[in-house]
């Protein structure tokens, strides 16, 4: 009989994150107005929160968002200029076409479609030595509360480094240092004994410009953010945050209609 109690993947605790810093988020520039008013008061971003994460939880179908597809196919993209290969996603079609004398990407997802410069595709790939793409990882963690079963994918692998690709409009530096990936992942990876190390996780961020009516080609700038990977503290801060996490959950499990995070199916 099976000991797992939960399971849990990085962007549920992500959203949890979310939840837990209201309090610091909510005083954050973008959230005041020009008389210094909030747009949204603790308790609204709360709540938002609150039912963005049962959403999530419960996997409630959304209709497709444009900035987050948009992402999607840039990472097939890489993937596909890493490992030379077509895309064999049948919801995703992708194919090279020249635009204004140069040469770009065009993919198309959930009838939107996106123009990629493909200069800018082809030197963000180069960045990469023959890693390893889209690579589940899964191991279990104790709990107070019983042993929770963690899992997702790692965008890329390269020897004792994982890396995750990131896309976004506006960016500061430090931007991904909550992000549960950076510690979930080589976790799971050293815990199964598929790597003996890992010594750091990194963040490949894309700042997009163009993509606009009048520049419809999409191009960016590239950062970078490294976070060494130390075994004992991301256990012990996955461990931490499962624990409260799960304490959430069982205040809402009349509210979760999804019954895998409970290892119920």
């Amino acid at each position: 009989m099976s000991s797992i109690r939960y399971r849990i993947y990085p962007s549920l605790l992500d959203k949890f994150q979310a939840l837990l810093d209201v309090d610091q988020t909510v005083e954050e520039f973008w959230n005041l107005d020009s008389e210094g008013d909030y747009k949204e008061t603790a308790d609204e971003m709360s709540d938002r929160l609150e039912r963005e994460l049962l959403d999530a939880v419960n996997r409630v179908p959304h209709e497709p968002i444009e900035a987050a597809d948009k992402g999607t196919c840039f990472n097939e993209v890489i993937d596909c200029l890493i490992s030379d290969k077509k895309c064999e996603r049948e919801d995703m079609f992708i194919r090279s076409d020249y635009m204004g004398g140069n040469r770009v990407i065009i993919a198309n997802l959930n009838e939107f479609e996106f123009i990629y410069d493909a200069a800018m595709c082809v030197e963000f790939a180069d960045a990469y030595n023959r890693p390893i793409s889209q690579h589940r990882c899964e191991a279990n963690i104790s709990t107070r509360y019983g042993d929770v079963e963690l899992y997702g994918y790692a965008d890329e692998i390269e020897e004792d480094v994982v890396y995750d690709i990131k896309t976004t409009g506006r960016y500061d530096f430090g931007k991904y240092a909550k992000g549960w990936q950076r510690h979930v992942y080589p976790y799971c990876l050293v815990k199964s004994g598929e790597l003996t190390d890992v010594s750091a996780f990194v963040f490949d961020v894309v700042v997009w410009s163009g993509g606009s009516t009048r520049n419809p080609v999409l191009g960016g700038k590239f950062y970078r953010e490294t976070y060494d990977f130390h075994y004992e503290q991301s256990e012990l801060a996955i461990r931490q945050v499962c624990e409260r996490f799960i304490e959430w959950l069982e205040a809402h499990r009349e509210q979760i209609t999804d019954k895998k995070i409970f290892a119920e199916e």
